[in-house]
């Protein structure tokens, strides 16, 4: 029987196949998908870092937009105050000619009269609260007047002026006769039936 040898050669191809086949295998079964998850984690975090820096952008934008409004509901807040304080139509327009009454008076000017106009809702949280006035004084009290409906505590405005001197026929006399139509808003009254509110 003929033994089976091996040369040197031989046995050197063999030993590298068999590290060739190891490497195969190592590769295959560990490093590539260690490699492939390597990859992958780096496309995730990457995915994650800009999802981060987006969300960060997000949230500077809601601390910049919540500031912006912490400011206009302080103003709104401010402006709020100058508003007639009854919600009330019937107390709104009582208040509205009281003030426009006090002021008159104490400009000097004489008060003639007052009518009371319809309430008009302007908007779904305000309304208009109005009066038409008569008063008679001199000419500079009267821009006196109308100076302190602008500067006033609350926020009044005219609408309509007509005026007329009070005596005809004498220039020299400063003394006018006006009527005045003087606004204020106030916020709406809720509790009010639709029905009794007019656009």
């Amino acid at each position: 029987m003929k033994s089976f040898s091996i040369s040197f050669r031989e046995k050197w191809f063999l030993s590298i196949a068999a590290a060739a086949i190891l490497i195969f295998i190592l590769m295959e079964y560990l490093v590539l998908p260690y490699w492939d998850s390597f990859g992958t984690a780096s496309g995730k975090i990457e995915t994650q870092s800009k999802r981060v820096t987006q969300y960060r952008r997000i949230l500077q934008g809601q601390t910049t937009v919540r500031a912006a409004l912490d400011a206009v509901q302080r103003q709104v807040s401010q402006a709020e105050s100058r508003l007639l304080n009854s919600r009330a139509d019937a107390l709104a327009n009582a208040e509205i000619q009281g003030i426009v009454k006090d002021l008159a008076v104490s400009k000097g000017m004489t008060f003639r009269r007052t009518d009371l106009l319809p309430v008009k809702v302007v908007s779904p949280e305000y309304t208009k609260v109005s009066t038409r006035i008569e008063v008679s004084g001199a000419i500079n009290q009267l821009v006196d007047l109308l100076v302190s409906f602008e500067s006033g505590p609350k926020i009044l405005f005219v609408e309509e002026m007509r005026i007329s001197p009070l005596r005809l026929g004498n220039a020299k006399d400063k003394q006018v006769l006006a009527t005045l139509m003087v606004s204020g808003l106030k916020n709406t009254d809720k509790s009010a039936p639709d029905g009794s509110r007019k656009l």
